[in-house]
């Protein structure tokens, strides 16, 4: 059971991982295009959020199943995981943040479309530092 669980936890980082990185590589790409076409590209933005939503779901649904079943709770876990865990919950709002932007900018409030630059690279940086820390904490090595 807990190799099933580690693979959907693998997975879940990916497809955070993909949409993250997708969506940055996407908008920078986009930045140097024709309006007409950069449109198109910066249309696909929430469907990236959407599938690092995923992964990150996965992520938050698994990590405590396999706490329990295989360290026998939070108790036993060395420090360096509540430093990860602050940045799995600053990840978390960045994801809900750029939801909820997305979310006013369907409604027709563009102007919120400002807040995505910056808050994505919390959300990049976020995941990046919560998986350093992760290999730290469960590394083994």
């Amino acid at each position: 059971m807990n190799n099933l669980l580690l693979f959907l936890h693998i997975f879940g980082l990916m497809l955070g991982a993909t949409g993250g990185f997708g969506s940055a590589i996407l908008m920078r790409k986009a930045a140097t295009l024709p309006t007409d076409q950069a449109k198109v590209l910066k249309g696909q933005g929430p469907l990236f959020a959407n599938v690092s939503a995923i992964g990150v779901a996965l992520l938050v649904a698994t990590g405590p199943i396999m706490v329990s079943s295989k360290y026998g709770g939070f108790a036993a876990l060395p420090q360096l995981f509540w430093v990860k865990a602050i940045f799995i919950v600053t990840l978390v709002l960045a994801i809900g943040a750029i939801h909820l932007t997305y979310a006013e900018m369907r409604k027709g409030n563009m102007a919120v479309a400002a807040r995505l630059p910056k808050i994505g690279p919390v959300a990049g940086v976020s995941a990046l530092l919560a998986t350093l820390f992760a290999v730290y904490t469960f590394g083994g090595g």
